[in-house]
């Protein structure tokens, strides 16, 4: 019994220390712009400690200053028109289940060329990610190809995804705000490795790069259940959802088998699509990629974010963009606060 208090209190101290701390480095993140490593430990801490509550009040505070715009009338973008009921009931399903696929797809022709992109661009692969290679599907040599995400905002049909208004006010009505794009992402997974990786995410874990933030993932091929699809858990982004004992593990992977026990078998989503198959996700939802079977999958994921407090990342440096990236950048400050315009 005395343990059992004297580690309770234990957890008391240490969350208070680190509520205190995170306040500081936040105040001091305001100003520089930058978070510090002590500032994102303190942010994964809590997120662990209160299981998911520290980051929506914290979410609920920063987001008062930055009010969403006003859209009063349907949006038409790459996946076609999409009027204000749907949008309510995408975010009414993010907030309840934290995934959403969409009914409609990209147009196969912006798709192709991404794909075809895809098969001529650089990439970096594991373990290190430092050498530079083109992804040669008879020759595989890592499970997972990266591509830079420097190049990947300088590609103008990449663009073209970026200012859609569709996926934009997604982000806008499920954050609450008036969303700022992260980042964009997009990797070959391969046949490389038989077994689950963790370099290509293939264990369930969390992210947690910000305070808050959703991201839309893009199928560039069709993916089975042989080639990789992408699973989650739904419903466990909300506050107080993950099994306390393992959070307390830290942020970390965690097997299969210490999560079926926890959470009803419904729950666990397989997400299979033809290309141009679109879905959004609260990525607080365990989740991970299914070791391949055969084939490639190719995916292209942007992620939307209330604030940049997490992981640093550089600003992205833009000398391809389009007449209409640019005049689009001009008029969505806050959206486009991370892209850094050479020409």
């Amino acid at each position: 019994m005395r343990t059992l208090i004297y580690n309770l209190r234990q957890r008391i101290k240490t969350k208070a220390k680190n509520k205190e701390l995170f306040a500081k480095e936040f105040s001091a993140f305001k100003q520089k712009g930058v978070t510090s490593p002590e500032g994102y430990k303190a942010l994964l801490d809590l997120y662990c400690a209160t299981n998911g509550k520290f980051n929506e009040k914290m979410h609920k505070e920063l987001i008062a200053s930055n009010p969403p715009k006003k859209v009063s009338t349907a949006l038409t973008g790459l996946t076609g028109k999409t009027e204000l009921s749907e949008f309510d009931t995408i975010n009414k399903t993010l907030n309840k289940e934290g995934y959403c696929p969409f009914g409609t797809k990209i147009n196969a022709e912006l798709i192709s060329k991404i794909y075809n992109y895809a098969l001529k661009a650089n990439t970096l692969t594991a373990p290190l990610y430092a050498k530079k290679t083109v992804y040669d599907p008879n020759n595989l040599v890592s499970e997972i190809y990266r591509f830079e995400q420097n190049d990947l905002v300088n590609n103008t049909d990449i663009q073209q995804l970026i200012m859609d208004p569709v996926l934009i006010n997604i982000a806008r009505n499920y954050l609450g705000c008036e969303p700022i794009f992260d980042f964009p992402a997009m990797w070959w997974s391969t046949t490389f490795l038989k077994e689950a990786s963790g370099e290509a995410a293939q264990l369930y874990h969390f992210d947690l790069d910000r305070i808050k933030w959703l991201k839309i993932f893009v199928y560039l091929n069709d993916v089975t259940l042989e080639n990789g699809p992408h699973r989650l858990i739904k419903g466990s982004h909300l506050p107080g959802a993950k099994p306390q004992a393992l959070l307390d593990r830290g942020y970390v992977r965690i097997p299969d088998e210490d999560l079926v026990n926890h959470y009803a078998a419904e729950n666990f989503v397989v997400v299979t699509g033809k290309a141009g198959s679109v879905f959004a996700e609260d990525t607080k939802c365990w989740h991970k990629g299914t070791p391949l079977i055969s084939g490639h999958r190719l995916v292209l994921e942007f992620e939307y974010t209330s604030s940049m407090f997490g992981v640093n990342y550089p600003k992205f440096e833009i000398e391809n963009a389009s007449e209409e990236f640019k005049e689009f950048c001009a008029n969505n400050n806050t959206y486009a606060s991370n892209f850094k315009l050479k020409n």
